[in-house]
Parts: C-alpha cells; sequence; structure tokens
C-alpha cells in the first residue's frame, strides 16, 4: 500500500509540475530511409506469414502521440517507479537501485533516436508446419527512425556500456545472461532461450531478431507495397497470411477522421457463417441496450423538464437549458458514438468477411486536445503503475514459488524411486540424490536434516526452524515420509512453508504472499 501511494504521489507530481503547454503542429515527416522504406514495404504487402505495424508518425499527425515528450516521461516515471521498488532488500532490491539510475541516465542523456515506425515480421509460412520453435529462426522486429538521429553503431555501444553499469555479471564472458557486441550487432545470449538475440543498425532503421532471422530476412528480394491514391496514412496494421486457411488484414487509417477495416478472404465457409453470426449478434444487442438506455433517459428526462417547468424558483437559464436538452445528448452529447454506429457496415461471402467502421473528425480532435493540454499521459500511467506494481511484485513473488514446487515434485519423485529400489524410505538428501541446482530460495528438510538456501540474500531462519515438526521418514513403507521448505519472499517476517509427503502433491501450510 506505501509503495503504490508513493508511486501515484510521484507520477502525480510529475503531471503537475512538468505539463508543456499545447505542442504546434508537426510538420510533414520526412522520408523514411531507403532501408527503412523497404522494409515497411514488405510489411504492409501481401506475401506468406504475419506482420504488425505501428506509423507513429500518422499518430503524431493526429495529435495523438507526442514521441519526444512522451519518451522523456516516460523514463522519468520509470524512475520514479524503479527507486521505489529499490526499498526492498536483497539482490533484487540492489539491481531495482541500478536499474533508476540507468533510467535516469537515459532521460539525461537524450541520444535516443526518433522512432518514426515500429514492425513485427514472421516472413515465413513454416510457423504453419513447424510450430512455435520455428518462431525465434524467422521473426524479425524493426524500428525506423530519423537518418539525422544519432549514430545508432554509437547508441549501442551506449546501450552495453549502461548495461555494464547495471550489472557487470552481464558482459563478462561465460555469464548465463551475456550482453555483447558482436561487430556492429548488439547481442544477448542465454542457455535458456539456446540462441543469440541481436539488435542489428542500418541506415535510419534498426533490426531486432536472432542472426539467423535477420540473416534470412535480409536475403529476401524487394517488394513494394501497395498504395492507392488518396487512401489516408496506415496508423496500425496488422496482416496474417495462412496459406490454404485463409488471409486476414486488420488496418486503422486516418488523416482526420480514423477508420477501422477488418477483411478476411479464403476462410472455411463455417468459420465465415459462425464470425458473421458472432458480430451480427453483438450489433443487434448493441442496438437493443442503447434503445433501453434511450426510453429510460427520455422519461427521467420528461419528469425532470416538467418538475423544473412548474418551479417557481428555478431560474429562467435553467429552463431554456432544460427545454432545449434531449435524450440524444444526455446519451451521446456531440452525436460520435450514434456517426460511428451509423458508418459501420458488414458484409460476407461464402469465403470472406469485412468490417468497416468510422471515429468522427471531432471524436478523435477532441483526444488530442485532451493529451495536448500535457499531464493527463503521465498521470494515466502513475495510476496505472499504481495499481500495477504491487501486482507485479505479487507475480514475482509467486513466480519464485515456482522453485519449491518443482523441488519438492523432485524430491517425492527421488524418494519413490529409491523406495522401488530399496523397499524403503531414503533418510537423506544424499541417499535418493536429491541435489536442487544452485541459486534456491528455499531451505529444504527431510527428517534430521537441512538444504539451506545459497541464493545470494536468502534467509535462513534461526531456531526453531519454520519447518520443525512437519518433516519425517517412516520407518516402512507404510509411515510415509515428508519433505518440508521455507523461504522469505519478501523480507518481511512472514515464512513462505511448502510440504510434500508420499501423495505427491505440494501444500502451502503458510503463505508469505497474504
Amino acid at each position: 500500500m506505501r509503495l503504490s501511494l508513493a508511486v501515484l504521489l510521484a507520477a502525480l507530481w510529475l503531471s503537475c509540475t512538468t505539463t508543456p503547454p499545447g505542442p504546434p503542429a508537426p510538420p510533414p515527416p520526412p522520408p523514411l530511409s531507403p532501408e527503412a522504406t523497404a522494409v515497411f514495404a514488405r510489411a504492409e504487402a501481401a506475401g506468406p506469414g504475419a506482420a504488425l505495424v505501428v506509423n507513429l508518425d500518422a499518430f503524431e499527425h493526429l495529435g495523438l502521440a507526442h514521441k519526444g515528450f512522451t519518451m522523456h516521461q516516460l523514463a522519468t516515471v520509470a524512475t520514479a517507479v524503479l527507486s521505489q521498488l529499490a526499498a526492498g532488500e536483497g539482490s533484487e532490491a540492489q539491481l531495482f537501485a541500478r536499474g533508476a539510475v540507468v533510467s535516469a541516465l537515459l532521460r539525461e542523456w537524450g541520444k535516443w533516436p526518433n522512432v518514426r515506425r515500429i514492425a513485427f515480421l514472421v516472413p515465413s509460412d513454416r510457423l504453419i508446419a513447424g510450430g512455435p520453435d520455428v518462431f525465434p529462426k524467422v521473426a524479425v522486429g524493426a524500428l525506423a527512425v530519423d537518418e539525422g538521429s544519432p549514430d545508432n553503431v554509437q547508441l549501442l555501444s551506449s546501450v552495453v556500456a549502461l548495461v555494464r553499469a547495471a550489472s557487470e555479471d552481464l558482459t563478462r564472458e561465460g555469464a548465463e545472461v551475456r550482453v555483447s557486441l558482436r561487430g556492429q550487432d548488439l547481442c544477448v545470449e542465454s542457455a535458456e532461450v539456446g540462441m543469440p538475440m541481436c539488435v542489428r543498425p542500418k541506415r535510419g532503421l534498426m533490426l531486432f531478431g536472432s542472426p539467423a532471422a535477420l540473416a534470412s530476412f535480409e536475403a529476401l528480394p524487394p517488394v513494394t507495397a501497395p498504395a492507392v491514391a488518396g487512401e489516408a496514412p496506415l496508423l496500425v496494421g496488422l496482416r496474417v497470411d495462412l496459406g490454404s486457411k485463409g488471409r486476414g488484414r486488420l488496418a486503422f487509417t486516418g488523416r482526420d477522421s480514423v477508420r477501422l477495416a477488418l477483411n478476411l478472404e479464403g476462410v472455411a465457409a463455417k468459420d465465415v457463417g459462425m464470425i458473421d453470426a458472432v458480430v451480427k449478434k453483438a450489433i443487434t444487442d448493441y442496438d437493443t441496450h442503447q434503445a433501453e438506455v434511450r426510453q429510460r433517459i427520455a422519461a427521467g428526462l420528461a419528469e425532470a423538464q416538467r418538475s423544473i417547468a412548474q418551479d417557481a424558483a428555478a431560474p429562467a437559464s435553467l429552463k431554456q437549458a432544460s427545454t432545449g436538452l434531449t435524450a440524444e445528448r444526455v446519451v451521446d452529447e456531440k452525436g460520435y458514438w450514434a456517426q460511428t454506429r451509423q458508418s459501420l457496415q458488414v458484409s460476407s461471402t461464402q469465403d470472406s468477411f469485412s468490417l468497416s467502421l468510422t471515429i468522427p473528425a471531432g471524436a478523435v480532435k477532441e483526444v488530442a486536445d485532451q493529451m495536448s493540454t500535457g499531464g493527463t499521459t503521465v498521470a494515466l500511467m502513475g495510476v496505472m503503475a499504481a495499481i500495477a506494481i504491487p501486482n507485479f511484485m505479487k507475480f514475482e513473488a509467486r513466480s519464485k514459488q515456482s522453485e519449491v514446487k518443482a523441488h519438492l515434485k523432485a524430491a517425492f519423485t527421488a524418494q519413490r524411486v529409491y523406495l522401488q529400489e530399496r523397499d524403503r524410505w531414503g533418510r537423506t538428501f544424499e541417499e535418493i540424490g536429491f541435489q536442487p541446482d544452485p541459486g534456491r530460495r528455499y531451505t529444504y528438510c527431510m527428517g534430521r536434516q537441512c538444504m539451506p538456501c545459497d541464493k545470494e540474500g536468502c534467509k535462513v531462519a534461526p531456531p526453531p526452524s519454520p519447518c520443525q515438526g512437519l518433516t519425517s521418514v517412516g520407518k516402512s513403507p507404510q509411515e510415509g515420509f515428508s519433505v518440508c521448505a521455507y523461504g522469505n519472499l519478501d523480507s518481511d517476517d512472514t515464512w513462505d512453508v511448502w510440504v510434500i509427503d508420499q501423495k505427491g502433491e505440494p501444500e502451502n501450510l503458510s503463505n508469505d504472499l497474504e
């Protein structure tokens, strides 16, 4: 609770003290570099696989994003949040403290390129046959930046320096997770991932992916993006091509108003029928609900108008306002919802389905005006952080509990194997061959033996042990056994205590997260 309040107050303070004046209309953006143009042409053009595109230039033109201000404020909020997370104990708190320093350095350094477009591409149909394992071998991310941005190679060298400042363990040879430069590529290597993941700087462009994915992507022949004269610029686009299973495209476009269009082609007739039925039912339900709302509002408004008209003490201006008010204006003051609903179009054939609607320019401008007043975005981020951080910490703690459940299951399995071989329960961890990997957050006890935790910053309880009386080894197979484990996940006075016996299901006797 204290952490949530601190983060919320920090974000609200930022929103109140750093509110900038409304930004002027941005000038037309310069063209992308030839390298970036080629990548985003491939992302938007039809082809196997899938692609997602976000056009930040178009968002900025509509007033729905202000990239420089937003990036600075993101770093500011990240610094405030990480600073609060650093109030705990142990190695995680130290890492949060270093993260706060790095975030502040990024904010002060301010040499990040102006990101203009973002794309995520899977330019292959191998996903259908090969499944998720193929994904890291073919997926590529892309950032289009200004050609005049600071040198990208220098930027990646700076990232390595900042990573080294945060944790030297991440840059040394032989580290479990290592960050290094491979030529001009910045790569992160991890035994768990199985292959390096790299950032490759290009002219006005940064590519992300495994070395294999980057090599195969850059070897693809060039394509030309579809262009329609007078078509509004793309804001967000998603396309998926699953070969014989069909193709789909979702696009948000707009210069003043914003249009959403969904198109599916080559889809099985039964799937088209199901989608068409679900969408039309949702529209019917919406229309019915809105009709009921308007009916009730109209009845309430009529009563209020009658009462005000008969009230001799009511000011004339209030009576005039009451007379001019309608149920439509109560529900939809400027008619934006009604306009959006009227623009909705749905059609289908045996193997295709399409849907489109348009958000009016007035509604888009109102959102842009609210964002341009400043502080709104940061305050909202602060509120979200105040809600999300405690839940993130609980999630992180619960993920730590997965260790103890896995290790207790391993101890159970080891005991069962030992029983089958010796017709009795093992009395020590050495006997049954139970030896968890280093880096344990929990202390494990069986009979009179305890294996203490060995992760940096972990706590071993002074006598009496939280596992006292909870662990035993029977003299016969019928008497069973029990293994106990305890740990402290959040540096408070409560122990997280777990037990497993011959039944084979870990049981949480004392939950450190509650």
